[in-house]
């Protein structure tokens, strides 16, 4: 799926949410045709589908400074940034709130998970194998310790992921878990 295809998608499930997606705003949105549209995505589960297994094979960039904590801290700082007030973040919530009601868009969200999962667990990996990480810990939950808080955050208080939180969130990972 192509970029301004995608950011339509995304804005318009910020904006609408998912109940409010309408396959003809996305094409109007992102300047194409309906039947150019409806040809690769002949639904409105189908689209957000394709736009979320697009979102899976985009790389997050990775910090490998040598510096464990410095590494951890800048992924829940980038984590927190990317969901904060932005389209995706606000597009994330309302499809988490949606995904129970349709097998493929839980599928879908899954596999962006896993996906995740797996490049920030090769960070982790790494501190894990060096020594850094306190032994004992393992990659997965390790993983959601990282992520689990801003997701609170955005999905169940509705607080801010502020740069303030973020440090706060990063310095309390970094003491519980680096040695």
């Amino acid at each position: 799926m192509d970029a301004a295809l995608s950011a339509a998608v995304i804005e318009i499930l910020a904006s609408d949410g998912y109940e409010g997606l309408r396959v003809d705003d996305v094409a109007e949105r992102a300047g194409v045709s309906k039947t150019t549209l409806y040809r690769r995505a002949p639904s409105k589960a189908a689209l957000v589908v394709d736009v979320l297994r697009g979102l899976k094979h985009d790389h997050v960039p990775l910090p490998d400074t040598g510096d464990i904590a410095s590494d951890l801290r800048s992924l829940v700082r980038d984590l927190y940034r990317s969901l904060d007030g932005t389209a995706l973040g606000r597009a994330l919530a309302g499809l988490l709130a949606e995904k129970d009601r349709d097998p493929e868009l839980t599928e879908a969200i899954e596999q962006l998970w896993h996906s995740r999962q797996q490049q920030v667990g090769s960070v982790i990996r790494r501190g894990i194998d060096a020594g850094t990480i306190r032994p004992g810990l393992d990659e997965a939950s390790l993983v959601e310790f990282l992520a689990g808080p801003a997701y609170y955050r955005l999905l169940v208080t509705g607080q801010r992921l502020d740069p303030a939180s973020a440090t706060r969130h990063a310095d309390a990972l970094v003491a519980a878990v680096v040695r």
